[in-house]
């Protein structure tokens, strides 16, 4: 049985990507919640007599985060190819 040896540099740069990562999916995840919250403030403040231009911005920039998102997602989802 072969061990393999990690040096310092392998194990922090192994953390390092799989930290990356987590903050990646963190932010599509958090552009997602705040497009969904400028469109729920834009439809409030629609309804409160103001411009329907706050609830057409907040849905295009929820669709526009969401769809960006889905790519990311399905990019994260194929295997790598190999050499």
């Amino acid at each position: 049985m072969a061990a393999t040896t990690f040096t310092c540099h392998d194990q922090a740069v192994v953390n390092l990507s799989k930290i990356a990562r987590s903050a990646d999916v963190f932010l599509d995840l958090m552009g997602v919640a705040v497009g969904s919250l400028v469109l729920a403030l834009g439809i409030e403040t629609y309804r409160d007599g103001e411009s329907v231009g706050w609830p057409i911005a907040g849905s295009m920039l929820l669709l526009i985060n969401f769809w960006v998102a889905c790519r990311r997602f399905v990019r994260r989802r194929k295997p790598s190819p190999s050499p």
